[in-house]
């Protein structure tokens, strides 16, 4: 039998690993996994948001496609209907047993598998500089639900297993809770990225300008100083650390199973983490290297290669992947890449270029962009005021420089590959709505020049009191 385990972590940006070459992080058991498999150099999350980059990948299909563009709230979504392909289901007409647990925010794309409760098993803090909240609370009960599920199966169908682990999200609620000036706890820190000083913010587009009016968390750190950045970076790899030994007493508990040795491990994110790139923190508008390039590893059974896979792919791939390592018929519809000769081959299929795209994170403002990479240059397109970026990932990998000025024929060509891939893919991007009041393009360009709430706060809020308003007037 051919059994799969997909680990899915959130947040989690493949510079954060050691196999990408981060040597702060602490994850063993991630390590064991790459030291014994093969990693892609370069993939990318269809969308840096939740729900759209998890319904995407469990659908197979890009956000303008299955329409599941945000979170919620302001911008609700309708879940996915029964003409969607997933992935899930496939598995399951096949004769898997499909099962996932941990987070969904699927927008309905989890059809197909038998899904776990999403609950909170109360944990105690293992570290008060580090405190857990709900994110960590889900996980335990994930690791639960999932180990007494092992030790329960009896393994007569083979098997496709998901687990969902939250952290490092964490972070973003470590965020909540020292926002603003505050004194750095003691002890040693991690350096902070050589992009972190943002001296070309003037260069960018007016959403990347203005990223601390649409994201609540960003504006948070306005008065942090480069010490509560290297803490940031701690926290992070702390709640890494608490994701990596759940995996590993997983992997434990399934290696020591009736299907021991008969399993391929895959590891991959929904998306990144800003990682203090640019004095900036989580996920939110921007499509640079941090937020969108994630881990996609494979290990076991099925995987002959070691190492770092050279090129470019989208996590959307995993869908036609493992169909065809299961040798399952693929259904049409799906927009990822067949890179299965990653397990033997050790290489990436050869592609023109992969894409990520944004379009609202709750609905309070509204930014649509798009990213497309050709081999080692990276365009980025805004609606909002025509923005523009270029880099040139060779020269400037940590993209500390907006060459969209100074590379007029270079830019031309991108823009013109991006004009045809909203073509061919029948992406709506040109005619999608921009939403950006004045008052959160006002202040002095720079993140730590915000002042007041954020368009989600000051927005959320008012249409609280109106729902308040009404219920009392009824």
């Amino acid at each position: 039998m051919k059994n799969f385990v997909i680990f899915q972590l959130d947040q989690l940006a493949s510079r954060a690993l050691r196999v990408y070459g981060n040597n702060d992080s602490y994850t063993p058991n991630i390590d064991k996994l790459c030291e014994s498999g093969v990693a892609a150099e370069a993939a990318y999350s269809p969308c840096p948001l939740c729900q759209p980059a998890r319904a995407a990948l469990w659908s197979g299909q890009y956000s303008h496609r299955n329409r599941v563009w945000s979170n919620g709230r302001a911008w609700p979504i309708t879940p996915l209907d029964d003409t969607f392909p997933a992935l899930g289901e496939e598995f399951r007409k096949a004769g898997y047993k499909a099962v996932h647990f941990g987070k969904k925010h699927d927008g309905g794309a989890l059809r197909g598998f038998e899904c776990s409760e999403e609950r909170e098993t109360r944990i105690a803090d293992e570290d008060k500089r580090f405190p857990f909240n709900m994110d960590s609370y889900a996980d335990k009960y994930t690791l639960d639900e999932a180990i007494k599920f092992i030790s329960s199966y009896s393994f007569d169908k083979p098997l496709c297993m998901v687990v969902d682990f939250i952290n490092p999200h964490n972070i973003c609620g470590f965020v909540g809770k020292n926002k603003g000036p505050h004194e750095p706890f003691s002890g040693p820190l991690p350096q902070l990225p050589e992009n972190y000083e943002f001296d070309d913010i003037i260069n960018r587009p007016t959403p990347v300008k203005y990223l601390c009016c649409s994201h609540v968390r960003q504006a948070q750190t306005v008065g942090w100083s480069d010490d509560n950045f290297r803490e940031y970076l701690a926290a992070y790899y702390y709640y890494l650390s608490v994701a990596d030994r759940y995996i590993g007493e997983i992997i434990n508990r399934l290696e020591n199973s009736k299907i021991k040795g008969d399993i391929t491990y895959i590891l991959l994110s929904d998306h990144g983490d800003s990682m203090a790139a640019r004095g900036s923190v989580t996920k939110q508008v921007t499509l640079y290297e941090e937020v969108t390039r994630v881990p996609f590893i494979f290990s076991g059974a099925l995987v002959k290669s070691r190492g770092i896979a050279k090129g470019i792919c989208s996590t959307l791939d995993l869908f036609p992947t493992l169909l065809s390592l299961a040798g399952i018929e693929r259904p049409n519809g799906l927009d990822g890449v067949d890179i299965s000769q990653i397990l033997t081959g050790n290489t990436l299929p050869k592609r023109e270029y992969v894409t990520s795209e944004w379009f609202t994170e709750w609905g309070y403002t509204i930014s649509p962009g798009r990213m497309i990479r050709k081999d080692n240059v990276k365009y980025i397109r805004y609606l909002e005021d025509d923005g523009e970026e270029l880099y040139l990932l060779d020269r400037d990998p940590f993209e500390k420089h907006n060459a969209a000025k100074d590379e007029p024929e270079l830019l031309a060509n991108m823009r013109a590959l991006l004009d045809s891939y909203i073509k061919d893919s029948e992406d709506p991007f040109y005619s999608l709505p921009v939403k950006a009041d004045k008052r959160w393009r006002s202040h002095s360009c720079g993140y730590q020049n915000h002042r007041g709430p954020t368009a989600p706060e000051e927005l959320s809020s008012n249409i609280a009191k109106v729902n308040v308003s009404l219920v009392r007037n009824q």
